[in-house]
């Protein structure tokens, strides 16, 4: 029996989140606003910050620019660090929701509970990626230098001797502007998978953290080692939702679309700048508020059939 099935597990999660106690939808709303509040007051205070920085100019206003700027700076960093520990809460309830346990308002302090093990599994995550981008950028990169697309390159180098004045030239900037989309797509191509086998490593660090950073890591990779093309599936099933999130993503970028399309909506650049903004960010709480407890319980449902998988699937 295949344990990772939409048909299956999205009919059980709805079931799950109609017979919670707490209200998922108020739960996932209070989520939501928090992580948006902080995100919309972070970035009205940039914004005043950055009309403070142009105000001090010359050599009168370094001091003044510094501190702005120092202040901006430490503010972003806050936001960043803290807002995944408040993002990770919420797999905590999905996964109460999943096991049909009782979830509410504290199920999003589980992230924060145990900030340890969440700040060393996104490091180890991280340096996971980047050893897979190092080492598929070297590979795509040998790979595509065999090719007959960088005779070219060859070419340049054989004429410009000198290995700085062939970094700066113009031509081999241009040469490499061409390699770039080939290895991106060789990189991406290495790093897909590797992104599948990290994916449950943040509902092993909520499910177990006294087990630790790397145990989570190891376990994710060993839950879905045999399971890349059942989770492929299962996010494709989901593609309305991914493609509603991009169309949000999209949204806030609107200002900028319009003007590179030439469109003149009779209001000013920061002002449009903050109306798509918000505009951007109603459109995600809805998309939130409507589907994302069916899609994340859906997913907690997945990881709970792969670590504890039923009897049938042993038997088979």
């Amino acid at each position: 029996m295949q344990c990772i099935s939409y048909s299956l597990l999205r009919p059980a999660a709805e079931d799950a989140l109609g017979r919670a106690r707490y209200s998922p939808k108020k739960l996932v709303l209070l989520h939501t606003a928090v992580g948006m509040t902080v995100g919309l007051i972070l970035s009205i205070i940039t914004y005043v910050l950055d009309l403070g920085i142009a105000q001090t100019g010359g050599l009168s206003g370094i001091s003044n620019r510094t501190v702005l700027e120092t202040v901006q700076s430490i503010l972003s960093a806050a936001s960043m660090i803290l807002l995944p520990f408040w993002e990770i809460g919420y797999l905590f309830a999905a996964l109460q929701f999943a096991r049909r346990q009782s979830a509410d308002t504290t199920s999003l302090y589980h992230g924060l509970r145990h900030w340890g093990v969440v700040l060393r599994s996104m490091l180890l995550k991280a340096g996971v990626v980047f050893i897979v981008m190092f080492i598929g950028t070297q590979i795509v990169s040998s790979i595509y230098m065999m090719t007959p697309a960088a005779a070219p390159l060859f070419a340049l180098s054989t004429e410009i001797t000198d290995p700085m004045a062939l970094l700066e030239s113009e031509e081999y900037m241009a040469l490499m502007m061409h390699a770039i989309p080939f290895i991106l797509l060789g990189v991406l191509i290495l790093l897909i998978p590797a992104l599948y086998l990290l994916r449950f490593t943040d509902y092993v660090v909520m499910d177990q953290p006294e087990r630790g950073a790397l145990f989570a890591v190891l376990t994710s990779v060993y839950l879905t080692r045999r399971n890349l093309k059942a989770m492929l599936k299962l996010d494709l099933r989901f593609w309305w939702y991914y493609a509603l999130e991009l169309l949000v993503v999209v949204i806030s970028y609107g200002h900028m679309i319009l003007d590179i399309a030439g469109i003149d909506i009779g209001i000013g650049g920061d002002t449009a700048m903050f109306v798509f903004y918000i505009v951007s960010l109603a459109g995600q709480l809805g998309l939130y508020v409507w589907k994302k407890n069916t899609l994340f319980t859906t997913y907690a449902l997945a990881y709970d059939c792969l670590i504890q998988p039923p009897a049938t699937n042993a038997e088979n």
